[in-house]
């Protein structure tokens, strides 16, 4: 039996589910598609694992809610829809209206499945007197998820990680306006997406509750942006009166609260189309206004005029602004990057020599370095900068560009002072059987790629364990198959010592590899029965090895 202690149908395909668990009361979200599997989901549990164990457990509670209230098995009994043809219009009304009164989900549900029926008059109305009629309805949304909060506060809310509390009434009516969106009805759409973005915006400057930290800003104030993106696209699209809508609505107060760049955002694809020397002159006052022209501020609107640039076809003034801002890294990488296409590798490895100290920048910058290395055949900066990468741990990619800087005589000493260089920095303190030498993973590694199956089974041997056997016996066991079955005998026999389902589970792993291997079969058999014998009284790990 579960703990789910509640478990709706909020919208068509969308399910609210909440759960009793051992850290106060989950809330499950999941979104079906037209087959009824799930399309999408979430769990406010602090679990580790995705999905987690409650998806399953909620989901197979939708199917079996489905199946029981599925017309198959309606024979027996009245079924609603029999029941309503015998109430008259006006009486399902007033039931319905009455009901949702007591329920907010079911007052919402009505609202998204008919607000297309007052489409005209919604779209009319907010044009007459300037009033948003979605914005009421989104307001009464929030305000209710305030008292949601509030209610919860001393429960289970304070468990959630950043970011992690989702608003279900924004998140209905986006999905409302995506659907807008796929039926061509821009003008509904819209308003649901400024209804959106200004009521949310005055939630969070008046909410004044610790949880609003909990919500996902970026989520919400981006949303109803991006949506709108995708309508100024269109050539359809009035982009006149979302341009001045965004310039008349991003300075207001309520957005004090939080960046809200999607307005800027949505002007640069508006731009394209009006007003272009407009956008501009309102990015560059923005710009000005910034003192550090090398912060993460200044980048955004710099990078809104480069994606304007491009969306105009003026590639060189996109290229111009990159080359004139510098200061800012990832710039400054896009312009090395274009020195290295146009081949001019001092230009570049000067851009990158130039830039922030070694240690505190990022590797993209010593991988086109390596790359300009190998266009020139500097062989001391292939040698170490692709060190710099194999430097911690094996990588066939940086591996293969290291070793091909070396001559085949080279190449013995390099090999030795590598593998030396990963025994003496390993992390991994156990010293394995006979205790002569720290084993590396990166050295096994190595020993793997150079095919050096005698040297690999030899150093296994001395850091023996039934881990490293099992990840590593398929490089030499066809060449050694007798010493790898000798070593599996090993750490099985050392293994089958262990009680537990998880330890006899992997015991019968362990022995199915070791069937895989020449003479293995054998082998197991006469373990097998062995252990039979010595471990009698154990009838899990009997019953377990009944499966080999």
């Amino acid at each position: 039996m579960n703990n789910i202690i509640d478990l709706q149908e909020i919208s068509q395909n969308c399910w609210r589910a909440k759960y009793q668990g051992n850290y106060g009361v989950y809330t499950i979200k999941m979104t079906l598609d037209r087959d009824g599997k799930a399309s999408g989901y979430s769990c406010s549990c602090p679990s580790d694992y995705y999905p987690c164990k409650h998806i399953s457990i909620v989901q197979n509670a939708i199917t079996e809610r489905m199946v029981k209230h599925s017309p198959a098995d309606k024979g027996k009994t009245q079924t609603t829809k029999e029941l309503l043809n015998e109430v008259s219009l006006q009486e399902l009304r007033d039931f319905v209206v009455r009901q949702a009164g007591y329920n907010p989900d079911l007052d919402n549900a009505i609202r998204l499945e008919f607000a297309h029926k007052l489409s005209g008059k919604l779209i009319e109305e907010s044009d007459k007197n300037g009033k948003n009629p979605y914005s009421a309805i989104l307001r009464e949304g929030l305000e209710e998820a305030s008292l949601d909060i509030e209610l919860n506060c001393g429960n289970d809310y304070y468990e959630y990680d950043e970011g992690s509390l989702d608003l279900d009434t924004m998140d209905q009516w986006l999905k409302k306006a995506r659907d807008y969106v796929e039926a061509k009805n821009y003008a509904e759409a819209i308003l649901i997406c400024k209804a959106c973005i200004e009521e949310f915006a005055k939630w969070l400057k008046n909410t004044d509750l610790e949880i609003v930290e909990y919500t996902d800003f970026y989520h919400y104030e981006n949303a109803p942006f991006e949506i709108m993106e995708r309508i100024a696209e269109s050539p359809d699209t009035d982009a006149k009166q979302l341009y001045d809508y965004c310039l008349s609505e991003m300075n207001k107060d309520k957005y004090s609260k939080t960046a809200f760049d999607g307005f800027n955002d949505l002007l640069t694809i508006l731009a394209a189309r009006i007003r272009a020397g407009e956008f501009i002159t309102l990015q560059n006052n923005l710009l000005e206004k910034i003192s550090d022209k090398s912060s993460r501020e200044a980048e955004k609107i710099l990078q809104r005029e480069i994606r304007f640039y491009n969306n105009t076809q003026q590639p060189e003034k996109a290229n111009t602004l990159l080359e004139q801002n510098i200061q800012i890294e990832n710039f400054r990488y896009k312009v090395a990057g274009m020195r290295f296409a146009e081949q001019k590798y001092a230009e570049a490895k000067k851009l990158i020599n130039d830039c922030s100290p070694k240690q505190y920048r990022d590797r993209r910058w010593d991988e086109l370095l390596l790359q300009i290395a190998q266009k020139e055949n500097d062989i001391p900066t292939i040698r170490t900068t692709a060190f710099s990468f194999i430097s911690h741990s094996h990588n066939q990619k940086y591996f293969d560009i290291y070793k091909s800087a070396f001559t085949s005589g080279e190449w013995r000493d390099a090999l030795e002072n590598l593998l030396l260089h990963y025994e003496k920095n390993s992390r991994d303190h156990d010293f394995g059987t006979s205790g002569t030498s720290r084993f590396s993973n990166a050295a096994a590694d190595v020993l793997v790629a150079e095919g050096a199956a005698d040297r690999l089974i030899r150093y296994i041997e001395e850091n023996l364990s039934a881990e490293r056997l099992e990840k590593y016996h398929s490089t030499f066991a066809a060449s050694y198959p007798e010493k790898t079955l000798e070593l599996f005998r090993k750490v099985v026999d050392g293994h089958a010592k262990h009680t537990g389902r998880n330890d006899y589970e992997y015991l019968l792993r362990l022995l199915k590899l070791m069937q895989t291997i020449e003479k293995g079969d054998k082998t197991v058999s006469e373990m097998v029965s062995r252990y039979r014998i010595e471990y009698k009284n154990r009838r899990l790990m009997l019953e377990i090895l009944g499966n080999l």
